[in-house]
């Protein structure tokens, strides 16, 4: 494996420099010469080993676009945008420009960021491995520092183990088996690592997660200085997700998603179906929420206003729901801020477009789907009385919005055309945009919600119904936890396994919607027929006269993979290059 993609010269241990603050709040640590130091420099002190690891956390995941360089995954867009949630009218992003054409190949792995925005990548954008080889750095030289107490040095150790954890879920969740690598390579050691099967990947995970656990703190005292840093319950809910994935249909059956080399080596499936996976998926997010029910110290949102609590609930420092977060930076410069594009892309550049079908699988304010008959849907007034988080989550026509109302018509102000990029399908994005103004997002704190604790009620409330061929009444109990939150009623009783399946996965894109999950829960599913679904939109047309509205559905342009899907698409290729280096890597199904 070529070393300076993922292994780590012992000579370059020397000569590694310091990075930036993961900005954990305002308690900026002293920092050391700007000049390239040591290693014996770096771990002469605490503060500057301390900094080193601030720069690991730096690497982890953020879900949206945050500058025009490496940050600019997929070509400056959103993975929501290749799901049934979201269409980009981006024209030079990556979902236009590789996902929508079915123009994507291994090589565009490593390919341009503008031509050939990818999803992950590998060895590029995501600061995958930078982080993990960071993390073994760190791991393997805090000992030296002098004057460390044997429960800090525990608590960072097991932070750093904790980012390593991070980055190899989000490489399982997208490539099935990878290489494992468990220290700093030192030069003389064999650079050969092949990738591990699906199962090894997933329980390697787990073993590095059990082993921070027990010197994690259960919360951050100081969330003003250091909300951010990795606890116990994020650990364990960490655990959660990845034992949830693993459990689910893509890896967790009879036969692969498709046949080839991979799959014989059982690199992108477990080989067999084993119902007692479901099960360890539900103790483990049910042990996190005994223990959070228990001790406290976290809890849902919930103060009786059901829109600013579910705005809260995933925007809010220190709020008590957000179990991992990830941040760029403490507060961007404005709207115009290189280093957070993600506002320009919402505003102004087509990226943030919510499709109509996302907008009707919110419920009604009363609970009740909008296609049942006693609901109280109105197809002449589509857009009234639904579930808070539609309002959180979409900007709709008639919501206030900017100290006046949403004018989502065509002609209107926030839609002057059909085509208007930024609400191209009818709909805007405010998730995380919110009023789109320097006080409520500009230049206000911000993070990502990498994990949150309402994802553990739901991920319990699923894995229990599999293990169980239905629903609990526990399982019902999580999910009405997360609804009522809301102000929604509680879920009808008697549900079938498959009924109850459907409602989760549903709830799952209500409740976490531009919050990188709907993707996963697609392909964990194998769900080909969401794949193949007309993307729809809704123009809006206004009587100048009498006010009247019209609402009429629209189709998108086809997506390639809506005549022509493979289960290929369920993971990411491997660039041909990396390939070509003969360190073990095998091609994932499909993209041979």
């Amino acid at each position: 494996m070529k070393t300076n993609n993922i292994l780590i010269l012992s000579v370059l241990l020397m000569l590694t420099k310091l990075g930036g603050c993961a900005d954990f709040g305002d308690n900026f640590l002293e920092k050391p010469p700007s000049v390239d130091v040591t290693k014996d420099t770096i771990f002469s002190k605490l503060e500057y080993a301390e900094q080193f690891l601030w720069g690991a956390y730096k690497t982890l995941p953020y879900g949206m676009p945050t500058n025009w360089g490496d940050g600019l995954y997929m070509g400056g867009d959103i993975i929501e945008s290749i799901t049934d949630l979201n269409q980009s009218d981006l024209t030079w992003s990556g979902s236009q420009t590789t996902y929508y054409t079915g123009a994507y190949q291994p090589d565009f792995e490593n390919g341009a960021y503008w031509a050939q925005g990818t999803k992950y990548n590998f060895v590029k954008r995501r600061d995958a491995w930078r982080g993990i080889r960071s993390s073994y750095i760190f791991i393997a030289n805090i000992g030296n520092v002098p004057n460390i107490d044997q429960q800090t040095k525990n608590k960072l150790i097991a932070e750093a183990k904790m980012i390593i954890a991070v980055h190899y879920t989000d490489m399982f969740r997208h490539y099935g088996g990878v290489p494992w690598i468990n220290h700093a390579y030192a030069v003389d050691e064999d650079l050969n690592i092949e990738r591990s099967t699906s199962l090894a990947t997933a329980d390697s995970i787990v073993a590095l997660i059990d082993e921070a656990i027990p010197d994690l703190p259960w919360i951050i005292q100081d969330t003003n200085n250091w909300d951010g840093r990795f606890t116990k319950a994020a650990a364990m809910g960490l655990k959660a997700r990845v034992l949830l994935f693993s459990a689910s249909p893509l890896f967790n059956s009879d036969q692969p998603f498709l046949e080839g080399s991979a799959s014989e080596k059982k690199l992108t499936w477990h080989g067999k179906y084993d119902q007692s996976l479901w099960g360890k998926a539900a103790d483990a997010a049910h042990e996190l929420i005994e223990k959070v029910e228990s001790e406290g110290g976290y809890a849902l949102v919930k103060t009786g206003n059901p829109r600013k609590d579910f705005q809260d609930a995933y925007y809010k420092r220190g709020n008590g729901e957000l179990l991992i977060t990830t941040r760029i930076t403490y507060k961007p410069n404005g709207f115009f801020d290189p280093n957070y594009l993600m506002y320009q892309l919402i505003a102004w550049y087509g990226v943030g477009g919510p499709t109509y079908n996302y907008v009707k699988m919110f419920p009604m304010a009363n609970g009740e789907p909008i296609t049942s008959p006693t609901s109280g849907y109105d197809p002449n007034n589509p857009l009234i009385n639904r579930d808070p988080r539609l309002y959180e989550t979409v900007l709709v026509d008639g919501d206030y919005y900017m100290g006046r109302t949403a004018q989502m018509w065509v002609g209107g102000v926030d839609r002057p055309t059909e085509n208007a990029t930024q609400a191209a399908t009818g709909f805007g994005w405010r998730k995380f945009g919110l009023e789109r103004t320097p006080e409520t997002s500009g230049s206000a704190v911000t993070e990502w919600p990498y994990l949150r604790l309402a994802e553990i009620y739901l991920s319990y409330a699923e894995a229990a119904n599999e293990v169980n061929n239905g629903p609990t009444a526990e399982a019902y109990r999580c999910v009405n936890i997360v609804r009522n939150r809301v102000g929604l009623g509680d879920l009808p009783t008697g549900l079938s396994k498959e009924e109850f399946r459907e409602i989760i996965l549903n709830e799952r894109a209500c409740e976490f919607g531009y919050e990188e999950v709907r993707w996963y829960d697609i392909i964990r599913w194998k769900r080909e027929d969401i794949f193949k679904k007309d993307i729809k939109g809704l123009n809006i047309y206004r009587d100048p006269n009498t006010g009247q509205k019209t609402y009429v559905e629209f189709n998108k342009p086809t997506r390639y993979w809506q005549n022509n899907f493979s289960p290929k698409w369920y993971l990411s290729a491997f660039a041909t290059n990396e390939l070509d280096k003969g360190y073990g890597l095998i091609q994932n199904p499909g993209w041979e």
